[in-house]
């Protein structure tokens, strides 16, 4: 099953194929149809790019019981939203706002970029409408998360939602291995398979009432206890079969 990029390369944006250490240049649209194109570059040539840019970026919340702590799991999945103006992608700067002087912290997640438009999808059918899997890192302010009543910037702010680095299809959402490290340390680590509610469930519940359009993205959850960022940390996201999303941490300037 092919994986694809985004990438700038020699004054142009384009989506590729990855084929081992190169990229083949298609020519149509990853959503739809699309041609492999003769043109390749290596990857070490090319700046990788968010893998998509989505138009909305649902996010669940408390979806794993390692990082539910003392809370009792939610009776259906908790759904947030993130800005697409918050998107990097990878080797991007995460950055610390400097009006924020509290924790910040890293989480790791499986994201699904969405194929086509779609309402009312019943739980079976549900993953016909994914195109594939990304690396995510929902990034969170904890005080501004505990203190605003909404989440609009705890989530959102610039460069909160990392993505990268490609997009993998053919991939079961339900058992795949997530790990998340700063600085080469494992702070996180869990399978998909401990969702306490799959992908399915969760396009199911969020297309009841919202309409889902071809790149949209759905951060899936974090497990087990996030660790804090600082400035010149590196936080890399990995997840079997996908990749690894690296970003290093700054402070605003």
């Amino acid at each position: 099953m092919p994986k694809f990029a985004r990438y700038h390369a020699h004054g142009e944006v384009a989506y590729g194929v990855v084929e081992g250490n190169a990229v083949k240049q298609i020519k149509g649209s990853i959503f739809g149809k699309y041609e492999v194109t003769d043109r390749t570059h290596t990857l070490a040539d090319v700046k990788l790019l968010a893998p998509c840019t989505p138009g909305k970026i649902l996010a669940v919340g408390l979806n794993y019981k390692s990082h539910l702590g003392e809370r009792d799991p939610m009776k259906e999945p908790l759904i947030f939203y993130k800005l697409p103006s918050s998107v990097v992608g990878p080797n991007e700067n995460i950055i610390l706002p400097k009006s924020f002087t509290g924790r910040v912290d890293e989480e790791g997640e499986l994201v699904a970029i969405i194929k086509d438009r779609c309402k009312h999808v019943a739980k079976e059918d549900a993953l016909k409408h994914v195109l594939g899997y990304t690396c995510g890192n929902d990034v969170s302010a904890r005080e501004w998360q505990r203190g605003d009543g909404q989440w609009w910037r705890a989530k959102a702010s610039d460069t909160f939602s990392a993505l990268g680095p490609y997009i993998a299809t053919g991939l079961n959402p339900d058992n795949l291995n997530l790990k998340a490290r700063v600085n080469g340390k494992v702070v996180q680590e869990e399978n998909t398979k401990m969702f306490l509610f799959n992908l399915q469930e969760v396009i199911a519940h969020v297309t009841k009432s919202i309409t889902l359009e071809p790149g949209d993205v759905i951060y899936t959850g974090t497990p087990g206890k996030t660790a804090q960022l600082h400035d010149g940390d590196t936080v890399e996201v990995e997840v079997e079969g996908v990749g690894v999303l690296r970003n290093p941490v700054k402070n605003e300037a």
